[in-house]
């Protein structure tokens, strides 16, 4: 039987359809798909542990994630933000103790040591190196850090009785100050202090900043 012109353009047709879905088969194995839906043969299939970590979390993961705590704020330990006072130690003579409270409602930190200045001096008491932790004194809420200052010494020179105190908190860097100074008061009128004034790191106790 003679194929009429009609019949043999439905079999063309029907072959290329044939072979356009093979081709968009095999396709579809090997490649992947961009965002209009045509297939990229170039392109690896996503594996399923990737296509898991891109998946959008559940309403469990979502609710684990919003209940995690985030780190708990800390910050320098300034003026505003504590109490200082200042006590004249029993032991040993010649000592006063000083000690700081955290007021406020934030974590702060005691970085290195108190610069002190009695009345108007024109530097800061030197630090006692000996006396430098381990790590820097963090205060909690209501904790407190103490310094211990020793005032004079038989071999000291250049006495004076001094009648104010001025304290700075040092900044993390180690260069100069932070925030406003503190202006705590002495435990008598006057307070003998010669050159040989020192002052220690701060420290987490009383015991530790008489050491010195």
């Amino acid at each position: 039987m003679t194929a009429t012109p009609r019949s043999r353009r439905l079999r063309t047709l029907a072959a290329a359809l044939v072979t356009t879905a093979a081709l968009s088969l095999t396709a579809c194995q090997t490649g992947a798909a961009d965002a209009t839906g045509v297939v990229d043969s170039t392109q690896p299939p996503v594996p399923a542990a990737e296509a898991a970590q891109e998946a959008p979390a559940t309403g469990e993961e979502a609710t684990q994630v919003a209940g995690r705590k985030s780190p708990a704020k800390t910050t320098s330990c300034t003026a505003e933000g504590t109490e200082v006072t200042v006590t004249e130690a029993p032991r040993p003579i010649n000592h006063l103790l000083i000690k700081a409270t955290n007021t406020s409602d934030t974590t702060c930190h005691l970085y290195y040591a108190p610069y002190l200045r009695f009345d108007q001096a024109q530097s800061a008491v030197p630090f006692i190196e000996e006396s430098k932790p381990q790590a820097v004194v963090t205060l909690a809420p209501g904790e407190s850090g103490y310094a211990g200052v020793l005032t004079s010494t038989p071999d000291g020179s250049h006495p004076y009785d001094a009648t104010s105190l001025t304290l700075y908190y040092a900044a993390r860097s180690g260069q100069g100050s932070t925030g406003a100074p503190s202006h705590p008061a002495l435990p008598s009128d006057s307070v003998r202090v010669d050159s040989s004034n020192a002052v220690t790191y701060w420290q987490t106790s009383a015991a530790d900043a008489l050491m010195w």
